[in-house]
């Protein structure tokens, strides 16, 4: 067990509303000169550079994608991360449906205060005054397949420099309340409870989403008009206000409403259509904590259960529950020979 360090820059116009990137999920520009950009560090201190995602694909459920893509046009090397522990309201969730291609149902969906959220985060990297910022990603990790979800976005923490003190964006996000905690199996019990701490703190501070009677356990009604929009130049938190719910349950609804226009089995309600989902499985977090022995692999432990289950009496808000993470697998480009050592 260790840490990858991944060295590189933020850009701050990806973020909404210059850019496209929500609250949740960034674009690292790795600088194809510096040589120990990726360093794995492990228990004892020990620094390695480490070359293992260079030229290599992630396996999993969606097919095989690069972890470190390469502009055609410019030759940039960027590394997509998704920001570990949180999950924040959507911006422009597109539901892959076989089956729905060509119809006009399929739309950039949009979640209540999804701009709101990824503003914020965008103020915050753009008064640093700076186009380009200079970061880190952390990840805790023991193999080299760790490191990545199925869609070969790195999971984990990314940090910066404000005012000589080093910032984790994951955790201003949640003591900021513009994110929800997201937990997953994947993540060290030390992390969770620190992901945990930090959403507290935004509950009973009444900070960001929790400023306002907003969040619900309560589901939301979807609405297939509500879509993705450019940003404007000025934009007032808060204009975009409804209820949210966590937004896994926001992505199912979208999902569910393309299944269900093309005639599939949308279930009679969201409770029934997420039980046809057998990817989808949790835990409750007091057990999950209880857990002895490994919480990772390819099999799910026997513990966690359909997700389905846990829906009886509401829609948990992302402090409840751990959620299974989807096997990947890191290979070498075009083979399928994982790639195991650092």
């Amino acid at each position: 067990m260790g840490t990858l360090v991944i060295s590189g820059t933020l850009k701050a116009k990806q973020f909404w509303p210059e850019g496209r990137s929500d609250a949740d999920t960034a674009s690292v520009v790795v600088n194809v000169h510096d040589k120990n950009a990726f360093v794995f560090v492990n228990n004892a201190g020990k620094r390695q550079t480490t070359h293992a995602f260079e030229n290599a694909e992630v396996v999993g459920q969606h097919g095989t994608k690069p972890v470190v893509k390469i502009s055609k046009k410019t030759s940039v090397r960027q590394v997509t991360i998704r920001l570990q522990g949180i999950d924040a309201p959507e911006l422009h969730y597109q539901p892959q449906v076989a089956g729905s291609g060509g119809k006009g149902l399929v739309h950039p969906f949009r979640q209540f205060l999804g701009e709101t959220c990824a503003n914020a985060l965008h103020n915050l990297i753009a008064s640093l005054g700076q186009p380009e910022i200079p970061c880190e990603v952390h990840t805790i990790v023991n193999k080299p397949s760790d490191v990545c979800d199925v869609f070969a976005r790195v999971v984990g923490n990314v940090v910066i420099v404000m005012g000589g003190h080093r910032v984790d964006i994951n955790q201003w996000l949640l003591r900021e309340g513009w994110a929800l905690p997201g937990l997953y199996n994947s993540m060290e019990k030390i992390e969770i409870k620190a992901v945990l701490n930090d959403h507290q703190t935004a509950k009973s501070s009444k900070r960001g989403l929790f400023s306002k009677n907003i969040v619900t356990g309560k589901l939301a009604a979807f609405n297939p008009k509500h879509v993705e929009r450019k940003g404007p130049a000025s934009f007032k938190p808060f204009s975009d206000l409804g209820p949210v719910n966590f937004p896994k349950f926001f992505r199912r609804q979208a999902e569910r409403f393309v299944v269900g226009a093309i005639g599939g089995n949308a279930g009679a309600d969201l409770r029934a259509f997420i039980a046809t989902k057998k990817t989808d499985i949790a835990l409750e977090l007091n057990k999950f904590l209880a857990l002895t022995g490994p919480v990772v692999g390819k099999k799910p432990r026997p513990e966690f259960k359909p997700l389905a289950s846990f829906l009886a009496h509401g829609y948990p808000t992302g402090s409840e529950l751990v959620f299974w993470e989807n096997d990947s697998k890191l290979v070498k480009a075009g083979t399928n020979i994982e790639i195991k050592n650092w």
